[in-house]
């Protein structure tokens, strides 16, 4: 036997083993699956999210039940984002039994019946236990998870989980900087304070720069933890409020109410104590965060945020620190924001006795004991809250606690809208007020009313839609495969073909027959489907047949009413006019670099090729630190260049990101100009040295080379380098979605940072679908250009 035999009937053997071993394992897993189903056969799946310390407690409860019952066996997934997650696994049908459920899910996931009422569960259980056990959650907490359909109300309606902890509104404060600037905090913490009060102190403590002793720092007298919960919280401490209300007393939220003075006067001061005054840290752009700077000791105080930030600060805090209510204008009803979590059930559960049962052990004291000791919230039990696990935990330095349970005496439940674009609308619309100070605060609140009902005025929420008739469609497509069967089957037939020829077709289909199947089910399929998708409304949370049809209105809302899909094409053209010459000119020019004839030449080669093989995660996250306004390598090399010019570096995502976001995203780019760079380098390799003599006796310099005979020559590799940077410049997404998102004022909006942003954030799956062919075809039209432009300048050695 031959050696090169011997080899392959080895790696035949290799290869045996490696099918055998999958075909055992996945055999081994169903086995072992049916016979834990056997002993156990009632099996549970539960979803939620939490730190490595909040999961073990969740895997501890978890323990504890199956010991308890040894019926249920209880299948635990973690999962850091787990609203993907949730809606991936009720895409799928294959719902988790329980869940986490924040209360911003709440609205739409009643609406779509996704989630089961517990009231009568509850009943059964107040005759059998009695009602002791559910009379010790805080009301307000119960009445958090209870959702009228008619009104799109929380707090009134069926009951659709218990819940699992919770956490109001403080400040943290470093007391030592409060010392320092003599702000007595042992009287707030005690009397409260008026927003005049936190104005002056914040005053107070940034006057503490003046001091020689914190020279070196750049003290801050506090830092606003700003998202769309907390945002709402700063409107309540002037007595302002999202939306308005019906004569009824219900929310309406078809009425912002971001215009009236109350809101005006919270968003002024945000405005004020960030933009005007600087005593408010207020990092724009790639920065240091705020909340760390809070943590080094360089900011007096940080809010309005819950407990979870209590194992954190017990860890990293290197000065003395403790709570303090939340600052309210005089005159002002106070009002806490509360962030809570329960455990809910789907409807899809297949025990649903048993999933409430272990709702109820998952949200009872053990489980309430733990978070307490751990400080991550406040338990809902209040006798386990009035307890010393809560109070005073060992391991956690002294604080006030009692001051979260305090403040639960005028806590406010949140009205959410079941529209997901509510959040996103104003996280990017208020930005350019109090952060950027681009526009007014009443200007944002108008830009943001007229977005919002721009977005319930759709068309696609609106009109009353007819189920889409996936029956007849599937009715057609049979008729149609059957047509090509028969057609081909017939020609089949009329072909006479010997022995040797069939039996070589027959072989030939069976080679091609894998990657057939392959590509009609994970490929063409797909597309199709999303093709017929585009004219739907569809969730993607249900099943495919709820799908309304729609014909082409998710067509007519991007192309004349969605100025987002507009601003992304707008930001995704500046991005690929700029990409794809400079990347392709970047690589070409370090291939003809990477082609010199000098000693070490292949370790320059390597160390250009790699950053193209490691992932845009990674690179985005070594992006994050280049282009730091802060400390990033690249505004310390431009410090000096700009300071020539009496300027300063750009805040690349920040302030300057409309100007300047866009060129540091291709900068970005060129990292990975080593795949290009190798290609056009083996194209160099095969350029005959006869032309480049040949043009030396005619004598061509350097630049009629380069021109007449290494342009032409790598014309084929041009032609696909560029067609392939343009499919792929049109595509970016991972660098925005991780550094940025839309970024101030939607200059980094990528199309496909929009489309995910539809699909998966806002749940328009159709309206995604519709967007994902509008790209198909502006790519296909742009490829097709390309190849009909570059007829007459693509030069092929092989043809003529």
């Amino acid at each position: 036997m031959t050696i090169a035999k011997s080899i392959r009937v080895l790696l035949a053997g290799i290869s045996a083993c490696i099918v055998a071993w999958a075909f055992v394992t996945v055999i081994a897993r169903a086995v072992n699956r049916w016979s834990s189903l056997q002993q156990r056969p009632i099996e549970l799946t539960i979803l939620h999210w939490g730190d490595p310390a909040e999961n073990r407690i969740v895997e501890d409860l978890v323990a504890e039940y199956e010991k308890q019952n040894p019926k249920v066996k209880i299948v635990n997934i973690h999962a850091s984002d787990m609203p993907s997650k949730l809606k991936t696994m009720l895409a799928a049908g294959t719902p988790p039994d329980l869940f986490y459920l924040p209360p911003n899910l709440l609205p739409e996931l009643a609406e779509l019946k996704l989630i089961r009422a517990i009231d009568d569960d509850l009943k059964q259980d107040f005759q059998q236990n009695g009602q002791a056990w559910f009379d010790d959650y805080f009301p307000i907490l119960i009445d958090a998870f209870r959702y009228n359909a008619k009104t799109h109300e929380i707090g009134s309606g069926p009951l659709y989980g218990l819940p699992k902890d919770f956490t109001p509104s403080l400040f943290y404060v470093n007391i030592d900087l409060f010392e320092k600037a003599g702000v007595d905090w042992r009287a707030i913490q005690k009397n409260g304070w008026t927003t005049d009060e936190f104005e002056a102190a914040m005053k107070q403590i940034r006057a503490l720069n003046d001091k020689p002793e914190f020279k070196d720092r750049n003290i801050f007298g506090g830092v606003f933890e700003i998202w769309t919960d907390t945002f709402r919280q700063m409107l309540w401490m002037f007595g302002g409020e999202f939306f308005g209300r019906n004569p009824d007393g219900t929310i309406n939220f078809r009425d912002v109410a971001l215009d009236t003075p109350e809101s005006q006067e919270a968003i002024d001061f945000i405005v004020r104590l960030r933009l005007q005054d600087k005593t408010i840290f207020n990092a724009t752009g790639i920065a240091k965060d705020g909340a760390q700077e809070f943590v080094n000791g360089n900011i007096g105080c940080a809010g309005p945020v819950g407990r979870w930030k209590v194992p954190r600060y017990t860890s990293d805090m290197k000065f003395k620190w403790d709570v303090l209510p939340l600052p309210f204008k005089k005159g002002v009803k106070p009002a806490t924001q509360v962030f809570y979590t329960a455990w809910t059930s789907t409807t899809g559960t297949k025990h649903p006795a048993e999933a409430f049962k272990l709702m109820k052990f998952l949200c009872g004291p053990g489980g309430a004991v733990q978070q307490s000791r751990l400080g991550l919230a406040v338990p809902p039990l209040q006798s386990v809250a009035k307890s010393n696990d809560f109070l005073k935990p060992e391991g956690i330095p002294e604080h006030d606690s009692q001051l979260f349970l305090d403040s639960m005496n005028y806590a406010r439940l949140q009205q959410v809208p079941r529209e997901a674009e509510w959040t996103r609308i104003v996280g990017d619309k208020i930005t350019d007020a109090i952060q950027l100070g681009e526009k007014t605060p009443l200007q944002s609140a108008k830009e943001i009313e007229a977005a919002w009902l721009a977005e319930l005025n759709s068309p696609l929420r609106t009109r009353e839609w007819s189920p889409m008739r996936w029956d007849i469609i599937g009715t057609v497509a049979g008729v149609f495969i059957a047509i090509l069967v028969l057609a081909g089957i017939i020609k089949a037939r009329r072909e006479k073909l010997g022995p040797i020829d069939a039996a070589q077709e027959r072989t030939g289909y069976g080679f091609i027959l894998p990657w057939l199947i392959g590509f009609l089910a994970l490929t063409a399929g797909p597309m199709v489907v999303s093709l017929l998708l585009s004219f739907t409304k569809w969730s993607a949370m249900t099943p495919m047949g709820n799908a309304e049809s729609v014909g082409i209105a998710n067509y007519k809302q991007l192309f004349f009413r969605d100025p987002t899909f507009l601003q992304s094409l707008k930001v995704t053209g500046y991005f690929v006019l700029l990409s794809v010459p400079i990347s392709q000119v970047t690589a070409l020019l370090v291939a003809m670099l990477m082609n010199l004839r000098i000693k070490g030449i292949g370790v320059f080669r390597t160390v250009y090729f790699v950053p193209s093989v490691v992932g845009m995660v990674a690179m985005s996250m070594l992006a994050l630190q280049v282009f730091n306004n802060d400390y990033g390598i690249l505004n310390q090399i431009l410090s000096p260049i700009a300071r020539l010019f009496g300027t300063t570096p750009p805040d690349w995502f920040g302030l300057d990101a409309r100007v300047w976001a866009i060129p540091g995203f291709v900068i970005i780019g060129l990292w990975g100009v080593g795949g290009g760079m190798i290609i056009y380098l083996a194209g160099l390799k095969g350029i005959p040295a006869s032309l480049y003599e040949a043009a030396t006796i005619d004598g061509a310099g350097p630049v009629r080379k380069f021109w007449n005979v290494t342009l032409p020559m790598l014309s084929p590799l041009i032609f696909y380098n560029f067609v392939m940077g343009l499919i792929g410049s049109f595509q970016v997404f991972t660098q925005a979605y991780i550094m940025t998102g839309a970024g101030p004022g939607n200059a980094t909006l990528f199309y496909v940072l929009q489309l995910f942003r539809q699909a998966f954030e806002f749940h328009n799956m159709g309206y995604a679908s519709a967007m994902a062919w509008v790209l198909f075809v502006i790519c296909l039209a742009f490829t097709l250009a390309v190849f009909r432009g570059s007829k007459n300048l693509v030069y092929y050695e092989g043809l003529k």
